[in-house]
């Protein structure tokens, strides 16, 4: 053998070498923890999705790691990722200390880890001040944080569904109105307990070149907006999507009435004058499934699929629906009565609704219904009125609702109790109130 090629011989034999040592230290490096992330889950209070160097044996993780308060939870997934899920039924009291430990395949330890967690939604709130309205934040120790300039009007808030921001729609007072995204870095899930802290807001970003006449805003928990805007009367308007990563997609869809996306992502729910429709949004295959009659979407379930339509027929009459994936809607309530609010768990397990009786003086009354409609108990809100407009929200965390209600000339946020429908008014004057989903 020449010089030459013993030279290409020692080179190629030392590369060799050199791979399998590379390839030992890694078979030998521990696992890590690549990815952690606060989940909106659906079928229960909170949910964490991890995702690890290596597959990991779940039955390891299950003895080793801890979370305190002892709440009960499970681990899903076969390896990696794998999902942290706390059981339904429970309440979260604060933050959430999770102990993660465990081995790998290899039978090599992740280094064990303590996370300092708070999955509870915040409240947000279109406050009345001197001079118009403002966007402000209840701080965790009940005090109040403005988040926004003081304009005339706040028109329209919506909470994007990542907790990531909050899309609000200004108006001058006389008909003009722009419309903002305002930025939130929330600090929910940290390594050290004294980072937990309030959302810090960004600068305000103007999402519109325009004046704009109208706009509905929609969400999903990926942190996509739905827009729905016209610039004057005559403009039969626009509707287009913004991505959470900033990009935007027009909507070749005409609708009757305010669109609405699928809380989970990938499709919008489009009223038309047939019937309520489902579309994939753009960038996927065309879908469109149709539910005929004079429906209304009134509100979401948790779990994927589910939601509450109110159903308007000849006599006058309404009803409030529960529609799951494959099955025909299920009637849950029928009445003369107004449906001013609905919300639901889970999958439609419990339902509330409000409803008001306009020829008994506006009374409204609060139903709390199973998934078959059996009434499982109800509460008079005599001395209230529900805001025009506002939302019934449900907070699986607390396993309470959010009302905003109005008692004489002010409207105050009102939380209620899931189980017993006992009320805890704040005592702050709102015109609205929303959660913000813990980033």
């Amino acid at each position: 053998m020449t010089a030459t090629g013993q030279r290409i011989t020692l080179v190629l034999a030392a590369g060799l070498a050199l791979a399998l040592l590379q390839q030992q230290l890694l078979l030998r490096r521990p696992p890590r923890l690549l990815e952690l992330e606060s989940s909106s889950a659906s079928s229960g209070p909170a949910a964490l999705d991890l995702r690890f160097s290596r597959p990991m044996r779940r039955s390891s993780l299950v003895g080793s790691s801890s979370l305190q308060p002892q709440l009960a939870w499970m681990w899903l997934g076969e390896s990696n990722p794998l999902r942290l899920l706390l059981l339904p039924g429970q309440t979260i009291p604060g933050p959430l200390r999770l102990l993660l430990a465990g081995v790998d395949r290899r039978n090599l330890p992740l280094g064990r880890q303590q996370w300092h967690w708070d999955p509870r939604p915040r409240l947000l709130a279109v406050v009345p001040v001197a001079g118009g309205e403002q966007l402000q934040l209840q701080r965790r120790d009940g005090s109040w944080q403005a988040l926004t300039p003081v304009w005339p009007q706040l028109a329209q808030v919506q909470p994007l569904g990542n907790g990531a921001g909050v899309a609000v729609l200004s108006g001058d007072g006389m008909g003009s109105h722009r419309l903002w995204l305002l930025p939130l870095q929330q600090h929910n899930l940290v390594r050290e307990p004294r980072r937990l802290s309030e959302p810090v807001a960004g600068g305000l970003q103007p999402l519109d070149d325009a004046a704009l006449l109208f706009a509905h805003l929609s969400s999903n928990r990926r942190g996509d907006l739905l827009v729905q805007s016209s610039t004057t009367a005559l403009d039969p308007g626009s509707t287009s999507v913004r991505t959470a990563q900033g990009r935007q997609w027009p909507l070749p869809h005409s609708a009757s009435g305010p669109m609405q996306l699928l809380p989970e992502g990938g499709g919008v729910v489009v009223p038309e004058l047939e019937g309520l429709t489902l579309h994939n949004l753009p960038g996927q295959p065309r879908r469109r499934q149709l539910l005929p009659g004079s429906r209304e979407l009134s509100s979401f379930c948790p779990v994927s699929g589910r939601a509450l339509l109110v159903r308007h027929w000849p006599d006058y009459r309404r009803s409030l629906e529960l529609v799951e994936p494959g099955q025909p809607p299920r009637q849950l309530w029928i009445g003369s009565e107004a449906v001013l609010a609905s919300a639901c768990d889970r999958g439609g397990d419990r339902v509330w609704l409000v409803v008001s009786n306009w020829a008994q003086g506006s009374q409204p009354l609060m139903l709390a219904l199973d998934r078959r409609g059996q009434l499982l108990k109800q509460r008079s809100l005599k001395g209230w009125e529900v805001e025009p407009g506002a939302p019934m929200l449900f907070d699986p965390t607390r396993q309470q609702l959010l009302l905003t209600l109005r008692s004489g000339s002010h409207a105050k946020p009102v939380l209620v109790d899931g189980s017993s429908l006992s009320l805890q008014p704040l005592a702050k004057q709102v015109r609205l109130a929303l959660w913000l989903p813990a980033g």
